[in-house]
């Protein structure tokens, strides 16, 4: 071995060892900007002898972007895992087990059951082979690349064995609370928990992103461990242990339900101190023969069970109601005394409307019950009657704007009934603050928040939603705390969006009951031109799909409206509509013409970007699963517990259901150019 390649191979086992000591063991002994030099200094070493590169080099991590994911059969099955919910459930499991085994299914292996994505990574003669996801349990998509930059997952070990190591792949923590922060400040949706982020990041087809948001992989078994020798799980888990991958930090060997439930107890006390969201315990039987005996049902081995965590909640007392101005509505928020709650101290929660407040017949002083709706966004439960000191008070309607001072007025949604509390003063600041950022929304603006329409308000740099539309770098630039870079990219961003559909132009004026869904249906009937729709009939209009006599007098209203027409007329000047080419080219692709969706579920792009996508090929898209549907698309960060009305009509029907990367393969489009 000559300098140069004994140089490279030891700063590999350097960098290899120093990942391990800080992805796995959580024991760094080197600074960031030292590990950072050394990688520097081999990625050096490896550009000026490119001959001298391997696939297990800490510098492969990250390869290059992918049109779209192949497929793999696992060739060990990954089946589901039955859950329970009580000890109970878990006696009744044991007794199952024994009853088929003819004696104690103990020991027990418990484990932490991390709320992430199941992943299977093949091993052989040392190196990291592929990485796929667990898919339908039979075939899985190959996520190779992206497993690669998993800094916990190593790409090299002592061990020659072919092995398909199965872990759970997961977002920690801090990592979701930076990335939704940074997104919140760019008027972006946040992600609803660490699951969600990382099925959407190991399934971007450019591993940069994946590096970027560093996914960690806790291991949890072997596929063929009982093939390859081993005769307990508890030791196929050491092995991988010594093998330098990340295990479970909690992981207890139980001999009795009562050890097993001292482990549940345990847990659930300490989970909120973890990094990582887990929202349950796995119990494995340790021995292996005893694994083979029970065998497996169509969906699930018999020798492994889930505990689920219930919901955490948390009691507070109501202090004061906030009544925050929205651009249709006035919605109440509760704030309570501070109270931790899946590890973050909540302070306020959603009350959703007045006819909620009087439902749950929640007072002003009540003790209330409040959960963290998919770990996120706090909402409340209900009142605690039984806390009640008589002192407590009915909580009432606002009878002036909480931000204008002017009158309010209370009507009935025509559709469910429900009360709605407006601000009918057309010059209130948060009047004009929410309906900028619905204009913003609609016309998908990027990098344009409500926090930076506040700023622009106060400081009279807007004063309507149009002015948006001329807003310069300069203006942008003046505000506190935006660059001339980031100024630079919304100007871009506005400029871009004059060229959107004339759909989403329709669903951002603002006109009650016109969403994405009736606008897409008038923008068909009125060719694609804002001039035909600004001349318009009633008649017309209730003539369309989706429009009833009240849609088409508020549309007619909007139109005639004379304070709109200042508005109108920005739009006029600024709106050019898509460019010829993508016109043709949109016609051109009509690949799911006469093709019926239903699209419901959570996916990795937001569920209107789907829809769009359906439409600009030709299909409709409808809100119920009926014969006349000819798909249901279900959101992959869906499990395949996923229960809905629409999934089981579908089935029922007979009806193919597909997710959105299979939506996206029958149009030939590249799913993150939607995200």
């Amino acid at each position: 071995m000559d300098e140069i390649t004994e140089k490279i191979e030891n700063l590999r086992k350097q960098i290899r060892r120093h990942e391990y000591l800080y992805y796995v063991k959580s024991d760094p002994e080197i600074s960031d900007t030292e590990f950072d030099m050394l990688l520097k200094e081999l990625e050096a070493l490896e550009k000026e002898h490119p001959e001298l590169i391997t696939a297990d080099s800490p510098t492969q991590r990250v390869g290059g972007s992918v049109t779209s994911f192949e497929t793999i059969v696992h060739r060990v099955p990954m089946l589901s895992i039955e859950n329970s919910y009580s000890l109970p459930d878990i006696m009744e499991w044991v007794v199952r087990c024994e009853k088929q085994l003819n004696r104690s299914p103990f020991p027990v292996v418990a484990e932490l059951k991390i709320d992430g994505v199941s992943g299977s990574f093949n091993y052989n003669n040392g190196q990291l082979i592929s990485g796929a996801t667990r898919g339908d349990g039979q075939k899985g998509d190959i996520i190779t690349s992206n497993a690669k930059t998993i800094k916990s997952l190593p790409l090299k070990i002592s061990s020659n064995l072919d092995i398909d190591v199965r872990g759970e792949i997961y977002t920690p923590r801090i990592v979701l609370e930076e990335l939704n922060q940074k997104r919140l400040d760019e008027g972006l949706e946040p992600f609803k928990n660490c699951r969600n982020l990382t099925s959407g990041t190991i399934k971007s087809l450019n591993p940069a992103v994946a590096a970027e948001r560093k996914l960690g992989v806790m291991v949890y078994g072997i596929a063929q461990a009982k093939e390859l020798g081993f005769k307990k799980h508890s030791e196929a888990l050491e092995f991988l242990k010594q093998q330098g991958f990340k295990l479970n930090q909690e992981i207890q060997v139980c001999n009795s339900v009562e050890e097993v439930k001292a482990f549940i107890d345990r847990i659930d006390v300490e989970r909120n101190n973890f990094q990582f969201d887990i929202d349950g315990v796995v119990l494995k039987i340790d021995d292996l023969d005893k694994q083979e005996e029970l065998g497996s049902t169509a969906k699930a081995p018999r020798w492994v069970i889930a505990y689920k965590f219930p919901q955490p909640r948390a009691k507070s007392k109501l202090i004061n109601v906030e009544w925050r101005v929205g651009r249709s509505r006035i919605t109440p928020v509760a704030w309570i005394e501070p109270v931790q709650l899946c590890g973050t101290t909540v302070s306020r929660a959603s009350l959703h409307n007045i006819d909620q407040i009087r439902e749950k017949d929640i007072r002003l002083g009540d003790y209330l019950l409040v959960e963290k709706a998919a770990y996120i966004i706090p909402y409340v439960v209900s009142s605690v009657k039984e806390d009640r000191t008589g002192n407590e008070k009915e909580i009432q309607i606002p009878e002036f704007c909480p931000v204008c001072g002017g009158k309010t007025t209370t009507t009935k949604d025509d559709e469910d009934g429900s009360t709605i509390v407006r601000c009918d003063n057309e010059n209130c600041f948060g009047v004009k603050a929410r309906r900028t950022t619905h204009f913003i929304t609609q016309l998908e603006i990027e990098n344009i928040g409500p926090q930076l329409i506040d700023r622009l308000l106060e400081n009279k740099i807007i004063n309507q939603p149009e002015d948006i539309l001329k807003l310069t770098e300069a203006e942008l630039a003046s505000i506190d705390r935006m660059g001339i870079k980031s100024a630079s990219k919304i100007v871009a961003n506005i400029k871009k969006a004059s060229e959107k559909p004339l759909f989403r132009l329709i669903s951002a004026f603002g006109i009650s009951n016109v969403g994405p869904v009736v606008s897409e249906n008038i923008s068909k009937a009125v060719h694609q031109s804002l001039e035909e729709f600004l001349e318009v009939s009633s008649e017309k209009l209730k003539n369309i799909e989706g429009v009833q006599e009240k849609i088409a007098n508020n549309i007619i209203e909007f139109i005639n409206n004379p304070n709109n027409q200042p508005f109108i007329n920005a739009i006029k000047a600024w709106w050019q509509g898509p460019s010829p080419v993508e016109l043709a080219a949109q016609k051109a692709s009509n690949k799911l013409e006469g093709k019926s969706f239903v699209v419901t579920g959570e996916a990795i792009v937001p569920r209107r970007k789907l829809e769009d996508l359906i439409k600009q090929s030709g299909g409709q898209t409808k809100s119920s699963v009926s014969v006349k549907t000819d798909y249901l698309v279900i959101g992959s960060l869906e499990n395949e517990d996923f229960v809905s009305n629409k999934k089981t009509k579908a089935i029922q029907l007979g009806k193919p259901i597909i997710n959105e990367f299979e939506l996206c393969n029958m149009v030939d489009v590249n799913i993150d150019t939607l995200k």
